[in-house]
C-alpha cells in the first residue's frame, strides 16, 4: 500500500511541476523575443530580469536538459552586458553539471571568447589552447587557432598585412 501511495505522490508531483515548468519556459521565451527585437544593445535591466528567470528555472529544475541550454544562454546574456565573471560561472556550471551535453564543447570555446571580450588575454589564450587540445577535430578548432594567432599580433595593421601576404601566396587560377 505504501508503494502505491508513494507512486501516486511521485506522479502527482511530476504532473504538478510540469505546468510551472512550461509557464516558466513561456515567460523566458517571451522576454528573450523582446530582447532580440532590441538586439543592438541589451539593457542591463532587461538582462537582469532575464537572468533572474534563468536562475529560477535552473534552481527549480537543475537536472532538466533545458537547464543546460539556459545556462549557456545566461552566459551569453552576461557576456553581452559585460558581466564577465558571471558569464564564466554559468559556463563552468554547464560543463560541471552537464558534462555529456552537446553544448559543453561550445561552452569551452565561449569561455575563451568571454575572457577575450573582457580583456583577459592570458586566460583567453589558455582556454583557446585547452579547447584545441580537448576538441582537435571540432569545427571550432580552426577558429580557436585563428583567434590565438590574432591575439599575438601587436596591432590590426599587422593582421591585415599577414592576411594579404597569405592571400598573395595562394595560387588561384581563374578560367
Amino acid at each position: 500500500m505504501k508503494k502505491y501511495l508513494f507512486l501516486a505522490l511521485a506522479i502527482l508531483a511530476f504532473v504538478a511541476c510540469e505546468p510551472t515548468k512550461n509557464k516558466q519556459m513561456k515567460r523566458i521565451s517571451t522576454l528573450e523575443k523582446e530582447i532580440l527585437v532590441d538586439a543592438k544593445a541589451i539593457s542591463t535591466s532587461k538582462a537582469d530580469s532575464l537572468l533572474e528567470m534563468y536562475n529560477t528555472y535552473v534552481a527549480e529544475f537543475p537536472k532538466d536538459s533545458n537547464s543546460a541550454i539556459i545556462l549557456f544562454k545566461a552566459a551569453d546574456v552576461c557576456a553581452n552586458v559585460k558581466y564577465c565573471d558571471k558569464a564564466i560561472v554559468y559556463l563552468e556550471r554547464l560543463v560541471g553539471d552537464f558534462p555529456e551535453h552537446y553544448l559543453v564543447e561550445a561552452a569551452y570555446f565561449r569561455m575563451a571568447q568571454v575572457y577575450e571580450q573582457c580583456q583577459d588575454k592570458e586566460k583567453a589564450k589558455e582556454y583557446y589552447k585547452y579547447f584545441m587540445e580537448k576538441y582537435p577535430k571540432s569545427r571550432l578548432a580552426t577558429d580557436a587557432a585563428v583567434m590565438l594567432q590574432m591575439m599575438d599580433m601587436p596591432n590590426e595593421m599587422d593582421m591585415i598585412r599577414e592576411f594579404e601576404q597569405k592571400n598573395s601566396q595562394t595560387n588561384t587560377t581563374e578560367k
